[in-house]
């Protein structure tokens, strides 16, 4: 059986392969490259196969990609090789993005992609903003191994620095990825985005503070919002009705280290404005102090 090329753009085989077994191999590859081991297990309860089933489809993604994974006796899991090269996924932060969503709405971690035919769509994505892989890879490893990152952070407002940090947490607000974490430097809990590290971290000793210890992490609050006084009934109305709201009010439920994220989402972060340029209100703002900005 002939091989992927390491060079082919991902994806993309020399021999034909069915859909649902493409699905299945860059499943292998998305867990590898994310959760840093696979098992059969994993390919049976997400697809509803065999142990069989599974195991042909590990037979066969070492035919196409032979050097990628290694099986680990310990673990008793399959993990990835030093020369691991995605052939079935980008290997992308946008596409882990992607694979996140998949898994908050659909109750999986596989994107079922379709094809609309005879209309017209046009999705608008926000521009991306930078993001090494490599720095996401590692962010990731240190929350799911739990421990320390030494990183170089050039924060907004000062030169770049050396931190140490343990983060619990990735956070994507809709433009750009940051983490939430104890920072050992400043011996508080902090945001930090992710574009602003300038080297890879590196992996270090274990962590001693945890999302359980973060009290703005740990604590919810509730954001009142509703459609402009200013607007008539009739258009209040509408407002409603667009948002979903039930009397005119929509009640959302937010982290309290994440609500001024939801806030610039909704354009609700800054001071209230005419109906025109907003035609939403945020109801209970005079309840809660001004929220810090992110570093």
């Amino acid at each position: 059986m002939k091989m992927i090329s390491k060079m082919q753009p991902p994806g993309q085989s020399v021999i034909p392969l069915k859909w649902d077994t493409r699905q299945r191999l860059a499943l292998i590859e998305a867990t590898v490259l994310w959760e840093g081991r696979i098992t059969s297990r994993i390919l049976m309860q997400q697809f509803g196969i065999s142990r069989g089933q599974a195991s042909k489809d590990f037979s066969l993604y070492h035919q196409l990609a032979e050097d990628n994974l290694l099986y680990d006796l310990n673990q008793k899991a399959y993990v990835a090789s030093e020369s691991f090269t995605p052939c079935f996924i980008r290997g992308t932060a946008d596409e882990y993005l992607r694979l996140l969503e998949a898994g908050n709405y659909l109750g999986q971690s596989v994107v079922l992609p379709i094809t609309p035919t005879g209309i017209g769509v046009e999705l608008l994505d926000p521009p991306q903003r930078k993001l090494n892989f490599q720095v996401l890879r590692l962010v990731h490893q240190a929350i799911r191994q739990k421990r320390q990152l030494n990183v170089t952070y050039h924060a907004m407002n000062s030169e770049p620095s050396a931190l140490t940090l343990e983060p619990h947490s990735l956070v994507y607000n809709g433009f750009r990825w940051h983490i939430r974490a104890y920072s050992v430097t400043h011996q508080t809990y902090r945001d930090f985005v992710l574009a602003r590290f300038l080297s890879a971290p590196v992996l270090s000793e274990k962590a001693l503070n945890f999302a359980e210890q973060d009290e703005e992490w740990q604590t919810f609050e509730t954001l009142t919002i509703a459609p402009h006084p200013d607007l008539s009934p009739d258009q209040q109305a509408v407002i409603a009705d667009d948002f979903g709201m039930e009397n005119a009010t929509l009640i959302l439920t937010v982290r309290r280290t994440l609500r001024l994220y939801y806030l610039r989402m909704l354009h609700l972060d800054g001071l209230p404005e005419s109906p025109k340029a907003q035609q939403i209100v945020w109801v209970n703002r005079a309840e809660f102090e001004p929220t810090s900005e992110l570093l």
